[in-house]
């Protein structure tokens, strides 16, 4: 039995839709950019709340996450920690939403772009915490996932960053800080243009 059918097992089939639609907390450096576009009133049958998202985020830890990855198009069966070297676009998802399946066409194009543009300065990791890894990986295949999946499935990663529904998306520099934050079904020239704002900004220093 796989780790993610034992979590399952321990989580059940109510663990679908657990995320919540509360309010939303998130370690953000001064930097960050703003969410301007944001759709936080389109939610959908998978964002009720489940009253625990209000202070989320409040007790997230400073420490690295690791999970597990799944063997689908462009992933390897492994494991990845968040965050990485550079820059991360971590993209919080379920399959059973609709938002997440709209946002699809879009996401492959931008990661297209930022592979070819930045290589290894940008990973790109889509993270999932229901379903078992044979329907993950079924509909990954379907919408044309090519990047990281990774699996959540006692919702750590989302925890410390303060996600209760889907789809977010966040901008990670390789010190665990959010510096771009969005959701919603953003469209290909967004994702790319703010991913890029971080990689072009200046890295603060203690030199005068």
């Amino acid at each position: 039995m796989s780790v993610v059918n034992r979590r399952e097992l321990v989580a059940g089939l109510a663990s679908v839709g657990v995320l919540g639609g509360g309010a939303v907390a998130w370690r953000v450096r001064s930097t960050v950019l703003g969410n301007d576009g944001s759709d936080r009133s389109d939610s959908d049958e998978h964002n009720d709340d489940d009253g625990e998202g209000d202070d989320e985020g409040d007790d997230a830890s400073d420490g690295a996450v690791t999970l597990e990855t799944i063997d689908a198009p462009g992933s390897d069966a492994g494991a990845v920690t968040i965050p990485t070297d550079g820059v991360s676009l971590v993209v919080f998802f379920s399959a059973v939403c609709h938002r997440c399946r709209s946002l699809m066409p879009n996401l492959v194009e931008a990661q297209a772009q930022l592979a070819d543009d930045h290589g290894d300065a940008v990973t790109v990791v889509s993270v999932a915490s229901h379903q078992t890894e044979e329907q993950l990986r079924d509909w990954w295949a379907e919408h044309d996932g090519d990047w990281t999946l990774a699996y959540d499935g006692d919702g750590t990663l989302g925890r410390e960053y303060g996600v209760t529904r889907h789809p977010v998306l966040l901008a990670i520099d390789a010190d665990g800080d959010v510096r771009w934050r969005d959701e919603g079904e953003l469209e290909t020239e967004r994702i790319v243009d703010r991913v890029e704002s971080v990689l072009e900004e200046p890295v603060e220093t203690d030199d005068d």
